[in-house]
């Protein structure tokens, strides 16, 4: 019998009832139904990423601790509203941030109940750029989009994300200084670089989850070493190749709420 820990169903229903709590001992109280449920299979989830990951990443932050906690502090409840405890978790695996100001490509899993429509998905590359970044990022595919081309017509990248990158966050006007005409203006006007995508329930429960994470992950720390490369300043030469809306709004106060996130 597999004794992995495993997502399920259960997993859903107790960060929805986690969500309508009032009582601040209420996690103590159903501690081991959160540690099986949630905790444990997050675990699971984060160090399979670590031991997959880690060669690929020398330079990720893979954590390990401190991930999965429900609980939220008076000082964010009042300042963001909700009750005490999260009706989601998010795991996030990035180089460690040399600015308070600026955030680090990442990679990034979510499940947040509020969504009943994409509640699970993965997400990476740059979602709150600063205005230098995003300037350097828009710089970098006004001289030669290339190279996010090539990796977005790979077979691999494709089949984990076939719409290149997001644009649930877009300029409604050209970018200031940038030619009207050039053939990537939809990129040009983009104001966060990232991909994502949801997954189903079967998906979700199945004990192969963990490894289709490490699968899209896989994509996304190749499009997150063309975007660092871009934010260096060095032009990329080939393509590395390694052998939402609500999702707006939750993502944004995520970000808030965790500041060690770079999503």
């Amino acid at each position: 019998m597999d004794a992995t820990p495993r997502f399920s169903h259960d997993t859903l229903c107790f960060l929805k009832k986690a969500a309508r709590q009032k009582r601040e001992d209420w996690l103590e109280m159903h501690w081991s139904e959160y540690e099986e449920v949630v905790l444990e299979p997050l675990k699971n989830l984060a160090q399979t990423l670590k031991s997959s990951l880690g060669h690929l990443a020398p330079h990720y932050n893979f954590p390990q601790k401190g991930i999965g906690r429900l609980k939220r502090s008076s000082k964010s409840a009042a300042q963001y509203g909700g009750g005490i405890y999260k009706d989601w978790v998010s795991y996030s695996a990035a180089r460690p941030r040399q600015s308070r100001f600026e955030t680090n490509p990442n990679v990034f899993f979510l499940i947040n109940t509020e969504d009943p429509k994409d509640p699970v998905l993965i997400a990476g590359g740059l979602y709150m750029p600063s205005s230098r970044q995003m300037k350097l990022l828009r710089e970098a595919i006004a001289r030669d989009p290339s190279p996010f081309e090539k990796l977005f017509e790979t077979k691999d990248f494709a089949q984990s994300f076939p719409k290149g990158f997001s644009d649930e966050k877009i300029a409604k006007r050209i970018p200031r200084g940038f030619d009207p005409d050039h053939r990537r203006m939809d990129w040009l006007r983009l104001q966060a670089f990232f991909v994502w995508k949801p997954y189903s329930m079967r998906e979700f429960y199945s004990r192969d989850f963990a490894a289709l994470v490490v699968r899209d992950s896989k994509q996304i720390l190749r499009l997150n070493k063309l975007l660092e490369q871009a934010l260096e300043g060095r032009a990329q030469v080939a393509v590395p190749k390694i052998k939402p809306s609500a999702l707006i709004n939750r993502l944004e106060e995520i970000e808030r709420i965790e500041r060690k996130s770079d999503f």
